[in-house]
């Protein structure tokens, strides 16, 4: 079977009017993209990290309570914080939030048992071609 090289978004190949988030996409977040473009408007989704969405559904941090290594800290919300809520660290789905803190959170995955390479493989799992998290990857890649 070919196969690529490399994982590569879509809009590396075909041009992409909107994108949706998450794996998998988010039915509300799918009825906010069509609701707004029959109203001629932006689509409007949170900017915060999965953090703020733990904190809402009264979620207790697995990273802080139980030691897991999370991404929620530095992933956009939009999942409902499934992961955490089931006591699982989060995996990234949604991709980076606004302004991911990537750097920070390195020392306390390797703190809750990641080595480089594992910190690295956490953020290629599926937004690999983010730019905020390949540049995570390729920074604990080299480390």
């Amino acid at each position: 079977i070919h196969t690529l090289p490399n994982s590569t978004p879509i809009s590396h190949h075909v041009k992409v009017d909107f994108e949706l988030r998450g794996c998998p996409v988010s039915k509300a977040q799918l009825v906010e993209v069509v609701t707004a473009f029959l109203q001629g408007r932006k689509p409007q989704f949170p900017t915060h990290p999965v953090c703020m969405e733990c904190k809402g559904r009264g979620a207790v941090c697995v990273a802080v309570a139980r030691g897991l290594p999370c991404l929620g800290p530095v992933t956009m919300a939009g999942c409902g914080a499934i992961c955490p809520a089931f006591g699982r660290g989060c995996y990234g789905c949604f991709g980076p939030s606004k302004s991911p803190a990537t750097a920070a959170l390195g020392p306390v995955l390797r703190s809750h048992g990641l080595d480089d390479p594992a910190i690295a493989r956490a953020y290629r799992a599926y937004n690999a071609a983010a730019e905020a998290f390949e540049r995570a990857g390729d920074d604990h890649e080299r480390a």
